[in-house]
């Protein structure tokens, strides 16, 4: 793109790429609109809550499947083609959700479609991590990250926009619009650059620093062009002395860094967050009455988890990830708490006013922190070698702990109602003390620094010896501080 250079390039690669995050946030929250609407339940012969949370959960299992499989592709492929992969399988499932007339069919598109996410949830955090610098790889990540909460907030002004149709396509219109949005993806693709570590690890240097100088805004011979470019070389020259890591490396060897990467997806889920993204509708119905006035207010609940995700753009590269990530859990636990008194106190409209604000300061909160940092964090600490198999760990951990939240909230909402708050809020307490424990902070570090972090050689700057020699990274990594 010779049109464009320098970081508004980067911010456009990063936003361009987050289409597929877009496409994630969207289908999140188009279903939540539709399961209370009326033409859909009759349409399907009114299922029931479970098999309800069992049409939202079973997209995230197929996205849970394809994360392992990603990797390979990433690794052999390359990020771009992963890509484009994913938004062509997600196409597939989103026509076949359009059409469907029986359960059967509209869970076989779902299932698909989330193939297709797992793609693209397991690659756009690594390639956009990987074109960034350390000043700004935390904002233009998060900025990039931050799309899939704008595609959940349009979700929802897009479900209330279509209940004004009478007829099945007050649904099928919303759920053909994402496969629009594929579309433009899968296009668009072949514009987009390859990582330059990916270039330098198959042997093409020049074609990795003509990207680097684009991304810089720079000619080719700059120094700091060359510079970056020398490092990655030495980077991936000394991984490929310790061979590409295997499954059975990352439980031993990156024992630690595997662990965080699960934990950090896992602590992100179980805050409770799905209780809004799948259910906002359903919830507001407690309060507010069946009509469309709970689809609007889930539109605003959705524009407020994007206006926090705005928030993070700002934080992550001056307060640090592990900063967000521990505030963002203290101020949740007392919203969580919030939104059960009042879910369990009737005070009539004044309950109704204050579930619905807390509801959004909520959301605010995990947009702010959790939601985007949790995407970047597990994409930095990995090196290069390891790094899309750590990836896949991180992204396998959040869709199967989704499809855990999406298949048993309807359940928990309907047995213990006001108390499913405090459940969830008891993770937001466990999250806290982990991060605080385990988490180091990747602020103003380059990908290749990062490895110091937890102990090892910086793989920029390793020596022939240390290439020769490689450091014993089992003990570096299993005693590195926090």
């Amino acid at each position: 793109m010779p049109f464009i250079q320098g970081t508004p390039l980067l911010y456009f690669l990063a936003c361009f790429a987050s289409v597929g995050q877009f496409l994630f946030g969207y289908d999140q929250g188009v279903l939540s609109g539709i399961l209370v609407n009326e033409h859909w339940l009759a349409t399907f012969n009114h299922p029931t809550e479970t098999m309800q949370g069992f049409v939202v959960s079973i997209f995230l299992l197929g996205a849970w499947l394809t994360s392992y499989i990603a990797p390979w592709f990433m690794d052999n492929w390359g990020r771009r083609w992963t890509i484009e992969i994913g938004s062509c399988v997600f196409i597939v499932g989103g026509i076949l959700q359009t059409v469907s007339v029986t359960l059967v069919q509209i869970l076989f598109g779902r299932l698909i479609a989330g193939f297709g996410i797992g793609f693209l949830s397991t690659v756009v955090p690594v390639y956009m991590a990987e074109l960034s610098r350390a000043h700004n790889r935390g904002k233009v990540t998060v900025a990039g990250m931050s799309i899939n909460m704008f595609g959940y907030a349009s979700s929802g002004f897009i479900d209330y926009g279509f209940t004004y149709i009478d007829g099945e396509w007050s649904w099928r219109g919303p759920l053909l619009l994402q496969c629009m949005f594929a579309l433009i993806l899968a296009l668009g693709c072949f514009l987009l650059p390859e990582s330059p570590r990916f270039l330098v690890k198959k042997g093409d240097v020049s074609r990795a620093t003509k990207v680097l100088a684009q991304l810089y805004g720079r000619d080719e011979s700059d120094k700091d062009v060359q510079t970056e470019c020398q490092d990655i070389v030495n980077a991936v020259n000394y991984e490929a002395a310790l061979g590409q890591a295997s499954w059975k490396e990352m439980f031993t060897t990156m024992r630690r860094r595997s662990t965080i990467s699960i934990m950090v997806q896992a602590l992100a889920q179980l805050s409770g967050i799905n209780i809004v993204t799948y259910y906002a509708p359903k919830m507001y119905e407690r309060v507010l009455g069946a009509g469309r006035m709970p689809i609007l207010m889930a539109g605003f609940t959705a524009l407020a988890y994007f206006l926090g995700a705005l928030v993070a753009i700002l934080l992550v590269d001056r307060a640090g990830r592990r900063s967000l990530f521990m505030t963002g859990s203290c101020f949740m636990v007392i919203w969580l708490i919030l939104m059960a008194v009042f879910n369990k106190y009737d005070m009539g409209l004044t309950s109704s006013i204050l579930v619905i604000a807390f509801t959004m300061v909520y959301v605010f909160t995990f947009g702010a922190s959790w939601a985007c940092v949790g995407w970047l964090y597990p994409a930095e600490i990995f090196p290069l070698r390891a790094r899309a198999k750590g990836m896949s760990l991180a992204v396998s951990s959040n869709w199967l702990c989704n499809f855990a939240v999406g298949i048993w909230t309807p359940e928990l909402l309907v047995k213990i109602e006001w108390a499913t708050y405090l459940f969830y809020m008891a993770f937001c307490v466990v999250a806290f003390f982990l991060v605080y424990i385990f988490f180091v902070e990747t602020k103003g570090k380059s990908l290749e620094e990062i490895d110091e972090a937890f102990g090892d050689v910086n793989h920029a700057h390793a020596t022939t010896d240390d290439i020769d020699h490689p450091v014993d990274l089992k003990q570096n990594d299993e005693k590195s501080p926090v």
